[in-house]
């Protein structure tokens, strides 16, 4: 009896236990990519693919020092005129490396390993002094970090894609040079 009681009550609470799974999907109307002309020039993928960071939001840059490639975790910020934009400090090696070497390469994997994210491309100043404030105004940690050492780079795309890990299909998408 004992062990019928036991063999009932340990799926029962085992499931009583579980923590329910957190599962916010952003909206399909929702943007996430700022886009200076109108809302119809952001492409889908790029805003699918910041829907994705937005929620999964440490990225991996990969540059090239020369010599060898370095890769470092950063905080994703943002996509603007559907190119990723990062930011960084003119006097960091990464700035040094991207104006060197200016193509990249960006991972970041789902916090529940379900699915990841590649974007390669090419990365440029951006000497907009207007696109630089919209952006300093939403994130104004960057002017308290970099001061007037402030650069924002648009990587712009050549190759995009969002992989799942557990099946299904990937989304990928290559852009003209």
């Amino acid at each position: 009896m004992r062990r019928l009681m036991l063999a009932l009550a340990v799926p029962v609470l085992s499931a009583f236990c579980q923590e329910v799974p957190k599962t916010a999907e952003p909206s399909d109307a929702a943007s996430y990519t700022f886009v200076q002309e109108s809302k119809a020039k952001s492409d889908p993928l790029l805003n699918a693919s910041a829907a994705f960071l937005e929620k999964n939001n440490v990225i991996f840059l990969a540059t090239y020092d020369g010599q060898s490639p370095r890769v470092r975790p950063l905080r994703y910020t943002a996509f603007i005129d559907n190119k990723l934009a990062i930011a960084t400090s003119v006097k960091k090696e990464l700035s040094l490396q991207m104006a060197k070497d200016p193509h990249v390469e960006v991972s970041a994997v789902s916090a529940d390993g379900s699915s990841f994210f590649r974007y390669k491309g090419k990365a440029v100043v951006c000497a907009d002094a207007g696109f630089k404030a919209k952006f300093l105004a939403g994130h104004p940690k960057y002017q308290k970090l970099y001061g007037e050492n402030f650069a924002l780079y648009l990587i712009e795309p050549e190759m995009v894609g969002l992989f799942p890990l557990k099946g299904g299909q990937a989304k990928t998408k290559t852009y003209a040079p």
